[in-house]
């Protein structure tokens, strides 16, 4: 080989299940507000090729639940502008009790996986899940040729995911190394109620309560107003 013939490079692609990494930040004290791509050159590390990350969630339909949809748009808006990422989306569907219930997503996280495996997209795949249901997947892209990796918080480490990764990425570290980039520096909003998927849903106060509100705002500044005379 020559020495002067530059060394091809690995080829890296990241896979992130969108909403367990989102509880799992959470549950490990993280801002929930992330920079995908700082994040993704992170996980890659300045020797790889970054090919390209791959986020999976579920969409509202918004026909049936429009505010959620609403909300979930804005986050999906700002990922859809992020350099070298795809949104991948599967479906909320309504079940009878009024409960959401994903549809599809893992399903396009599983087949995503296999087929770019087998397309030879890339290397190594930077996985961040702990569903222990992927294993059987991930072992598949094993046995075509490429490296698995999987990032995890120490709290949680599935031992069938363990057992079907070729090297476990420290989640904490990487976050803490690069936390200023990571991390923008606007903070989170004001804490409101989630969504089965993690997303937080803006709470607007209803029309009438509003009103009545209002109304009794301006009837206390005139009364101060008159005894003031």
């Amino acid at each position: 080989m020559n020495k002067n013939t530059p060394q091809k490079r690995e080829r890296v692609c990241i896979f992130i299940d969108g909403s367990n990494f989102y509880f799992s930040l959470k549950r490990n004290n993280y801002p929930t507000r992330v920079d995908y791509f700082e994040l993704s050159k992170a996980l890659a590390g300045p020797d790889r090729e970054l090919v390209r990350t791959y986020y999976y969630n579920s969409a509202y339909d918004p026909e049936v639940a429009t505010e959620q949809s609403k909300t979930q748009q804005t986050f999906f808006d700002s990922l859809r502008k992020t350099p070298f990422l795809e949104l991948r989306l599967g479906r909320l569907v309504s079940g009878p009790e009024g409960a959401f219930k994903t549809r599809g997503e893992k399903t396009l996280f599983s087949s995503d996986l296999v087929y770019f495996a087998a397309r030879d997209l890339f290397d190594t795949a930077i996985v961040l899940t702990e569903e222990w249901e992927f294993s059987t997947v991930l072992n598949l892209v094993k046995e075509l040729g490429k490296t698995v990796e999987i990032g995890f918080f120490r709290d949680t480490q599935p031992r069938e995911l363990i057992q079907a990764s070729d090297r476990i990425l420290p989640l904490s570290e990487v976050l803490d190394k690069f936390k200023s980039k990571i991390f923008p520096s606007t903070p989170d909003p004001e804490p409101g109620p989630e969504d089965n998927i993690g997303n937080q849903v803006n709470v607007k106060p209803a029309p009438i309560a509003h009103a009545r509100a209002e109304v009794a705002k301006t009837k206390n500044f005139f009364e101060k107003l008159l005894k003031n005379k």
